[in-house]
This record gives C-alpha cells, structure tokens and sequence, in this order.
C-alpha cells in the first residue's frame, strides 16, 4: 500500500488528489475508490493502491490511516 495525504477533494463532485509521501506526481482518487463511511478531507493522511488509469495514475481501497 502508498500512503500519501488529500491534497483536495470535493465530495460534491466526487474526486479529488492525492499527493503520494513519496513526492511523486499528484494522483486521481475518485468517491467510489473510498473505502468506509468517513468523506475525504484536504490534509488527510491516506493509504491506497496505485494503478495506470485511461488518463494517468488513479487510486484504488483508498482508506484513511493514523497519524
């Protein structure tokens, strides 16, 4: 699993980034790669899969972790 933090996410719209902690390009994370019940907040702190996507890397079992 990458860990990384919420750079922005909008729960309206359904997606947002993820500034991966190992300072590589920013990556797509959308509502339905959330796992649980609790939204994303800009500043959080994240753990996820990382695949190629249509467009660039995206996010998959995204989930919140402890500090």
């Amino acid at each position: 699993m990458t860990r990384g933090r919420v750079d922005w996410y909008s729960a309206v719209i359904g997606y947002g980034f993820i500034i991966p902690d190992d300072g590589s390009t920013k990556v797509l994370v959308r509502r339905t790669d959330i796992e649980g019940s609790d939204p994303l907040e800009n500043g959080d702190k994240v753990v996820y899969e990382m695949i190629q996507g249509g467009e660039g890397m995206e996010t998959r079992r995204v989930s919140k972790r402890g500090s």
